[in-house]
This record gives structure tokens, C-alpha cells and sequence, in this order.
């Protein structure tokens, strides 16, 4: 169960990420600090911060039940729902450093839990 939570958390995380991608491209720069201000106030940047809010939330839970050690390596799972996602929904090229690289973060995961 706290791996299930671990993995929400993390998912959480990248869609955070995802989200402020998109909240980034709609700021307005060109308009000086109040134009900047203003567009810092919209419902992606807030789904972004909700996201990120929540992840922490639950990560304190899978802090509180596995090994820093342990639980800390996990979070490098984002990397590959990163990936996923941007290939989805931006429509990113995934080339095959990224998938051997991602190969390796989540084969040194799996490592870091064996007993």
C-alpha cells in the first residue's frame, strides 16, 4: 500500500510539472511587473501548486513508513511520467538516449528495493 501511495505522490509530482509547463507558456512578460503579476494568477498555476501541495502531503506519509534510503530513489520515477507525459500531450520526441537512460532509473529503483 505505501509503494501504491509512494507512486501517487510521484505522479502527482509530474503532472505538477506538466501543468506549470503550461501555466509558463500563457505568462506575459512584455507587459512589465504588474502584466507579469496578473498572469501569474491562473487556473493551470493553480492546478500546478494544488498538485504539488498534495504530492508533498502524501510523500510525508511514505516518509513516515519506508527508509529515506529507500523512498527517496523513487522520486526519480518522475522522470519517466515526465517523459510519458510530455510525449502525450505536448508531443515531444522520445529518442533512444531518453528511453535507455529512463531504463536505467527505473532498473535502479528496482534495485534499491530488492532485500
Amino acid at each position: 500500500m505505501i509503494y501504491i501511495l509512494a507512486v501517487i505522490s510521484i505522479m502527482l509530482g509530474a503532472i505538477g510539472q506538466f501543468t506549470l509547463k503550461l501555466a509558463a507558456g500563457e505568462l506575459r512578460t512584455d507587459g512589465g511587473l504588474f502584466s507579469l503579476a496578473m498572469s501569474l494568477i491562473n487556473q493551470k498555476l493553480i492546478l500546478a501548486i494544488a498538485c504539488f501541495v498534495l504530492s508533498m502531503l502524501m510523500w510525508i506519509f511514505v516518509l513516515k513508513k519506508l527508509e529515506l534510503s529507500i523512498a527517496y530513489p523513487m522520486v526519480s520515477l518522475g522522470y519517466v511520467f515526465v517523459m510519458l507525459i510530455s510525449f502525450f500531450f505536448l508531443q515531444e520526441q522520445i529518442y533512444l538516449t531518453k528511453v535507455l537512460g529512463t531504463g536505467l532509473i527505473v532498473t535502479g529503483v528496482i534495485l534499491l528495493n530488492l532485500k
